[in-house]
C-alpha cells in the first residue's frame, strides 16, 4: 500500500511538472535604474528563461533636454548589464517606453527631442522591422503562434509621443494610434496583453500619471474593446515602483484585470488603489512573472526576491473572468 502511495505521489508530481513545462513564461521589466545592480536580469535570464519578456518603460533613466545623445549613452549602459544579453538571447522582447526613457519626466507630444527619441528606441530595441521610421510613435504589435497553436497577442501602446497635456480634452494616444489599436484588436487571438507606461485602472485622487486622468479616454478603451468583441485582454502597466494586480468587475464586458509590475531594483510608497486585488509588493529586487497555464485556463501570477528566492506575490486570473 505505501509503495502504491509512493507511485501515485511520484506519478502527479511528474504530470505537474511536465504541465509546468508546457506553461508559457513572461517576465515583467521597468523601472529599472541602469547605475545600480540589477540581479533580477540574471535571475530571469538563468533561473526562468522566459518566452518573452515585456519591458514596459522607465527601462533607463535619461531624462535630458536637449542632449539626445545622452539616451542613448544610458540604453548603452543597461546593454551592459550582467543578465541583459543572455535574456535577449533567451527570450523575445517587446517593448514600450514611459517618460524616463522617452527622455523627460512626464512629458507628452511637445517634447523637443521626441523623434530623435524614437529612432534611438527603435535601434536599441531591433525594432526597426516592427515599428516603421515614419510612425508617429513607437506602437506596435504582434501575434505570436505558440508551440500548442495557441495565438497570444502583444499590443505595445505609446503614451507619451502623442500625449496631450492630463485634463478633460487630454488624450494619452492620438487619433493615429487609436486607428490602429482598433485594427490590432480585430486580429484573432486567444490571449492578449495590452501595455501601457502608466496605470489604466488606476482612479482618483492618485498623485500618479494615469488613464483617469485624461477626460473619458479610458472608457473610450474600455468601449473599443468591447465594441471590437475582443475577449481575454489583460493589461499590463508600469510607472509605479511596486508590484500589484488591479481589478475592474465587467469593464469590459468581462472583467478588466491590470498587472502593474516595475521597479526591478528599486521601490516607494505605494499609492492607494481602490480596485488593487493583490499586492502592493514594495521588492526591491524583484522578478514579476506570468505564467500562462494553458491546460488550467489561467494566468499565474507571482513576484520573487531574487536575493532570497522568497515568492513574495501570487495571484491567479482564470480565463473565466475575462471572456475566455
Amino acid at each position: 500500500m505505501r509503495l502504491l502511495f509512493v507511485l501515485l505521489f511520484t506519478a502527479l508530481f511528474f504530470c505537474a511538472k511536465a504541465q509546468d513545462a508546457n506553461a508559457t513564461l513572461i517576465n515583467i521589466v521597468g523601472c529599472h535604474n541602469q547605475h545600480d545592480p540589477a540581479p533580477s536580469l540574471v535571475y530571469m535570464a538563468d533561473s526562468i528563461k522566459p518566452d518573452f519578456t515585456l519591458w514596459v518603460g522607465d527601462n533607463v533613466y535619461a531624462d535630458t533636454r536637449d542632449d539626445a545623445s545622452h539616451i542613448d549613452r544610458q540604453l548603452r549602459v543597461l546593454e551592459q548589464k550582467p543578465g541583459f544579453a543572455d535574456l535577449r538571447e533567451r527570450s523575445t522582447f517587446y517593448v514600450t517606453w514611459d517618460d524616463h526613457d522617452y527622455g523627460l519626466n512626464n512629458a507628452g507630444k511637445e517634447y523637443a527631442l521626441k523623434e530623435e527619441s524614437k529612432q534611438i528606441h527603435r535601434r536599441f530595441w531591433q525594432l526597426e522591422d516592427e515599428i516603421p521610421e515614419e510612425r508617429n510613435g513607437v506602437y506596435y504589435s504582434n501575434v505570436e503562434v505558440l508551440p500548442n497553436g495557441k495565438r497570444l497577442q502583444f499590443i505595445m501602446l505609446d503614451i507619451r509621443y502623442n500625449r496631450d497635456k492630463p485634463g478633460r480634452n487630454g488624450d494619452p494616444l492620438g487619433e493615429e494610434q487609436w486607428t490602429w489599436l482598433e485594427e490590432q484588436l480585430k486580429k484573432p487571438a486567444d490571449l492578449r496583453f495590452v501595455v501601457s507606461g502608466f496605470q489604466i485602472l488606476l482612479n482618483k485622487p492618485t498623485r500618479w500619471e494615469a488613464w483617469i486622468k485624461f477626460g473619458g479616454q479610458r472608457k473610450r478603451l474600455f468601449d473599443l474593446i468591447e465594441r471590437t468583441s475582443a475577449k481575454g485582454v489583460v493589461f499590463v502597466t508600469g510607472d509605479q515602483h511596486y508590484v500589484e494586480v488591479l481589478r475592474r468587475k465587467g469593464d469590459l464586458g468581462y472583467d478588466a484585470y491590470e498587472i502593474m509590475a516595475a521597479g526591478i531594483n528599486k521601490n516607494e510608497r505605494p499609492g492607494k488603489a481602490r480596485c488593487r486585488v493583490a499586492g502592493p509588493d514594495i521588492t526591491v529586487h524583484s522578478a514579476p512573472l506570468m505564467a500562462i497555464e494553458w491546460a488550467d485556463r489561467r494566468i499565474v501570477f507571482t513576484n520573487t526576491d531574487v536575493e532570497t528566492g522568497e515568492e513574495t506575490l501570487r495571484y491567479e486570473i482564470p480565463f473565466g473572468r475575462i471572456g475566455l
